[in-house]
């Protein structure tokens, strides 16, 4: 299954050889930056560490562009496809954790592929500059998988189950324990790679309450209360690290001015926005249609939009609080998705994105999970052995065809930088970033006029961006600080 897993991603994805850059972020991330353009050097290793370039904090992504500048030079075909190859690894390894935190094969492998196949990840994987996506996922993967080794090699007895591990507290010694120790290091990588995985402790909780079940002894006792305090301290290390990436990435984000770029939001309009964008997902995840490079931020917020998101989200909530006794993978589902998602949720304001594609990559894990087993249990209790399983299996095919198929459809999109923009003008008319990248892509082609009338649309949509025609607001392709994460 592994094999058919990355078979079919490399098959989704293998136009991507003959892609080039895009005048989209891969001008400030690679072919516009020297300091990535002259390959691996220990200057390059200090830069990276204490440089807060596109404002952001991502050391270990730096040095992976270097490297792929070593080894290929600016040859932005061969950089595709290392995303790509990330991506297929993740896929494998999301398909060995499930399995082995769950003992269900096929649904773990559904999972993997949704996950692999999925429309929504196409940004993470076809753009070269969310290597910092790949990347981070693959340490994210590596960093769950060993941590389900820790406790399944420690010294807490594993009541009988098979994958639905029944474990009565945790390893008393955690630090002492070689698989805690590779989950802490592969959880730090996976920091330097992208700081929005500072969610990770969240999730080994989450899997410590399904599938792992070490919070089955938890009740209203001093036992159950013992054994949740001892499952938050296990990690407390991880907690620490959490807490001291995050502030190093706000303060880098405010230092490259992704805190004050756009229009400042109050809180009332950064929680609306967060409960629409948490919808907005829901609902592209079903119906993955007219998706863009960026979605701009309108500033306000449409009553009934905010009150039918609002409803979905405590409607979804209350069935997963009436039934977390009797399907506790909705609860674990639930809170990986809401929680995952969380740091880049708009309850902070960075940058003028209202949501974007590639903050579902790790996100999307948890949805896929509740939606993966509910549908399976759904199947169980209406239809008979022999109906069930062919319309699993039936079910499953078209689903993944379809997810395969449009994930291709939207890879064409990111050929260049201006079937990338003219898509994004399409979806959003008034993108004058998008404007302003076509005018950039169109003056480097000789196409001035074409890039004078970009300009103009772009200053007709806001003058305070008016600038001479090519000469944009920065490097990064006239866009404003920190548009990406």
């Amino acid at each position: 299954m592994g094999l058919a897993l990355v078979l079919g991603t490399l098959a989704i994805y293998w136009p991507v050889r003959h892609y080039g850059f895009v005048d989209y972020d891969d001008n400030d991330y690679v072919f516009n930056n020297p300091t990535v353009r002259a390959g691996l050097s220990w200057g390059g290793v200090v830069w990276s560490f204490v440089d807060q370039h596109a404002s952001n904090w991502h050391p270990l992504t730096w040095l992976s562009h270097m490297l792929d500048c070593q080894l290929f030079g600016l040859n932005a075909g061969a950089a595709h496809m290392v995303n790509v190859l990330f991506h297929c690894a993740n896929a494998v390894l999301l398909l060995l954790l499930l399995n082995s935190m769950t003992g269900a094969f096929w649904r773990s492998a559904f999972v993997a592929a949704l996950f692999a196949w999925h429309p929504l990840h196409v940004e993470s994987v076809a753009w070269i500059s969310e290597r910092k996506d790949v990347l981070s996922g693959l340490f994210f993967m590596l960093t769950l998988w060993v941590y389900v080794l820790y406790v399944k090699n420690g010294r807490v007895p594993i009541a009988a189950g098979g994958g639905q591990a029944a474990l009565s507290g945790c390893s008393p010694v955690p630090h002492r324990s070689i698989y805690y120790r590779l989950a802490l290091g592969f959880f730090v990588l996976g920091l330097l790679a992208k700081p929005m995985l500072v969610t990770v402790p969240l999730v080994l909780l989450l899997i410590d309450y399904w599938p792992l079940n070490r919070f089955a002894a938890f009740g209203w006792n001093s036992s159950g209360a013992r054994i949740a305090k001892n499952l938050v301290m296990e990690k407390w290390l991880f907690f620490l690290l959490a807490v001291i990436v995050s502030a190093v990435t706000f303060l880098a984000q405010r230092a490259g001015g992704a805190t004050t770029s756009g229009p400042p939001l109050g809180f009332f309009l950064r929680t609306a926005d967060a409960i629409v964008g948490y919808f907005s997902y829901l609902q592209i995840f079903f119906w993955p249609h007219r998706l863009a490079c960026l979605y701009l931020r309108s500033g306000h917020i449409h009553v009934e939009s905010l009150l039918a998101a609002g409803l979905v989200l405590a409607a979804i909530s209350l069935l997963v609080v009436v039934n977390r006794r009797r399907r506790p993978y909705l609860v674990m589902g639930w809170l990986w998705y809401l929680g995952v998602l969380l740091p880049v949720s708009g309850l902070i304001q960075f940058g003028l994105q209202s949501i974007a594609d590639r903050y579902t990559y790790l996100p999307s894990i948890g949805f896929f999970m509740m939606c993966t087993w509910g549908m399976e249990e759904f199947a169980g209790a209406v239809f008979s052995p022999p109906v069930r399983r062919f319309l699993l299996i039936a079910g499953a095919a078209v689903i993944l065809w379809l997810c395969a198929w449009l994930s291709r459809c939207q890879l064409a999109y990111w050929e260049n930088t201006q079937t990338l923009m003219e898509h994004a003008l399409e979806i959003d008319p008034d993108n004058y970033i998008a404007h302003d990248d076509l005018g950039v892509y169109f003056s480097k082609t000789g196409r001035i006029q074409d890039a004078l009338r970009q300009y103009q649309l772009e200053r007709e949509l806001d003058p305070s961006l008016a600038h001479s025609p090519g000469d944009s607001k920065n490097t990064n392709s006239g866009q404003a600080p920190a548009v990406t994460r």
